[in-house]
C-alpha cells in the first residue's frame, strides 16, 4: 500500500513539474521561431509567419547596444501578438515612413528592460530589407492612458516605445489602476 502511494505521489509530482515547465519551454520555442522567421523574412524578402497558424509576422528588429538587448517586432498590437513579442501598432507600423513607428510590449516580459533605457541612448531599428536606422532617445514620459493622449506626432519619423507603468507592483492594487504608460520617444539620427 505504501509503495502504491509513493508511486502515485511520484507520478503526480512528475506530471506537475512537466506541466509547470511547459510555459517556459513554449515561450523559448516561440522566441526561436520568431527569430528564425525574422531572418527568413530578410533573406527571402517576403512575409514569413513564425508558425503556420500565426496571425502576425515579423517586420523589424530593435537593438539596444548599451543594454545588449534586441527584440523582434511583430506586426500588430493585439493581445495574441503581444503574448509572443512586441508589436508595431497600425497605422504607425511602417518602418520607411514619415510617420512615427510605434511599438508596444508588456512590461513584465518583452519590454521589461525599458526601465533601463536612458536619455540619449541609441536604438537601432532594422527593417525587412536588413537596413538599419539609428534613433536617439529624446524623451521618457509617464502618461495617463485613460485620457487617450499619447505623445505621437502624426507627421514625424520618430520611434515611440510604449509599455505599462509601473514596472514593479503589477498587482491591481496599484494607485494607477493600470492606466499609466511608460513612453520612450527617440528621434531619427
Amino acid at each position: 500500500m505504501k509503495k502504491t502511494i509513493k508511486k502515485s505521489l511520484l507520478i503526480t509530482g512528475s506530471l506537475l513539474c512537466l506541466h509547470a515547465s511547459w510555459l517556459p519551454v513554449k515561450a523559448w520555442i516561440s522566441e526561436q521561431l520568431i527569430r528564425y522567421s525574422w531572418h527568413q523574412t530578410i533573406d527571402l524578402q517576403q512575409k514569413i509567419k513564425p508558425w503556420l497558424w500565426a496571425d502576425t509576422y515579423p517586420i523589424a528588429e530593435l537593438s539596444f547596444e548599451r543594454l545588449n538587448k534586441s527584440v523582434v517586432v511583430l506586426n500588430g498590437g493585439d493581445p495574441t501578438t503581444l503574448a509572443f513579442s512586441v508589436g508595431a501598432i497600425a497605422p504607425f507600423n511602417q518602418t520607411t515612413s514619415t510617420k512615427p513607428f510605434v511599438v508596444a510590449g508588456h512590461r513584465d516580459s518583452h519590454f521589461s528592460f525599458l526601465e533601463e533605457v536612458f536619455m540619449n541612448d541609441i536604438i537601432s531599428l532594422a527593417d525587412k530589407h536588413g537596413q538599419s536606422q539609428l534613433y536617439q532617445v529624446e524623451g521618457i514620459d509617464i502618461v495617463d492612458a485613460s485620457t487617450g493622449e499619447l505623445p505621437v506626432l502624426a507627421d514625424d519619423s520618430q520611434l515611440i516605445l510604449i509599455t505599462c507603468y509601473p514596472f514593479t507592483n503589477i498587482s491591481n492594487t496599484s494607485s494607477s489602476n493600470g492606466n499609466e504608460r511608460y513612453v520612450i520617444t527617440a528621434k531619427l539620427l
